[in-house]
């Protein structure tokens, strides 16, 4: 009796562990959709949707005033779109701001003189529902939605890794 009620367990323990692995965010998963306002007046006040940029290769950046590499990456990244942009190659990047007061996320982009798209989630349902676990974490999403890669961290060379890995799936045919 007392084996069945273990293998039971075990089963039961096990079962559990698999689901959880099934439902991880890794690549290949379909990125969680979102609805968000823009941060800045430029960003609108109708909310921003995931699903609006779908056909489009999107790096989801999830940042923070207060984070230190983010201040090394926001221009590169900022660089990076602008320029793929002018090429009329079909990409985005769509900040997902965490502060808690979203004065704070406007005042760095101000400094910072970002053109991407910019959204604020002072609650932060968006980064769990990302599992994000370190500012900051970018997901690099194909045209149909699907997470590619997941990045977390900056330092000033992960731009050159970023920008091949965005070439690719922009060489990719829909």
């Amino acid at each position: 009796m007392r084996l069945r009620t273990l293998l039971c367990a075990l089963f039961a323990l096990t079962l559990a562990a698999t689901s959880e692995l099934a439902t991880a965010l890794d690549p290949g998963a379909s990125a969680p959709a979102f609805s968000l306002p823009g941060l800045r007046v430029q960003d609108g006040k109708a909310p921003i949707n995931l699903a609006d940029f779908h056909g489009k290769v999107v790096y989801v950046d999830f940042w923070a005033s207060w984070c230190g590499p983010c201040v090394v990456s926001t221009p590169l990244l900022n660089e990076l779109r602008n320029r793929l942009v002018k090429q009329g190659k079909p990409f985005e990047i769509i900040a997902v701001n965490v502060d808690k007061k979203p004065a704070d996320g406007i005042d760095f982009l101000t400094d910072q003189s970002v053109q991407y798209v910019a959204v604020s989630d002072p609650v932060g349902s968006t980064p769990t529902s990302y599992q994000v676990k370190s500012m900051p974490t970018g997901f690099l999403l194909d045209a149909s939605g699907k997470i590619r890669l997941i990045h977390q961290g900056f330092k000033s060379s992960d731009i050159k890794l970023l920008e091949t890995e965005i070439e690719k799936l922009l060489a990719e045919k829909p």
